[in-house]
């Protein structure tokens, strides 16, 4: 089995916009979490899905608001081959992405 989890730290824009994309692999939706790490700002979000990475709709029943300090986990579901993250606020977030493979993936990816 192959647990992955990937994260890092994002400048949000003050006119929300995709930060950060991955491909939606996996045999388990993957987890992701959002920690808002300005003390003054909220910070609205959603996830958006694509079929070919360029072009994105939002992803039903995943906006939220993450007040500063705070944290939001969402498992996100989605067909599409291309999950991206939505935000704005101009504040700085942690954002981590966890998935599960099932077996031993041909890689492990990027030290």
């Amino acid at each position: 089995m192959g647990l992955s989890i990937k994260g890092a730290t994002y400048q949000a824009p003050a006119i929300a916009q995709r930060v950060s994309s991955f491909q939606n692999g996996g045999n388990l939706p993957a987890y992701c979490v959002v920690e808002n790490l300005d003390d003054l700002s909220s910070a609205p979000i959603c996830y958006q899905e694509s079929a070919d990475g360029q072009t994105y709709s939002d992803i039903a029943n995943t906006k939220a608001t993450i007040l500063p300090g705070c944290s939001n986990g969402q498992i996100v579901t989605s067909s599409q081959p291309y999950i991206a993250l939505f935000i704005g606020g101009n504040l700085t977030i942690q954002f981590s992405v966890i998935r599960q493979v099932n077996g031993s993936p041909l890689s492990l990816g990027t030290p």
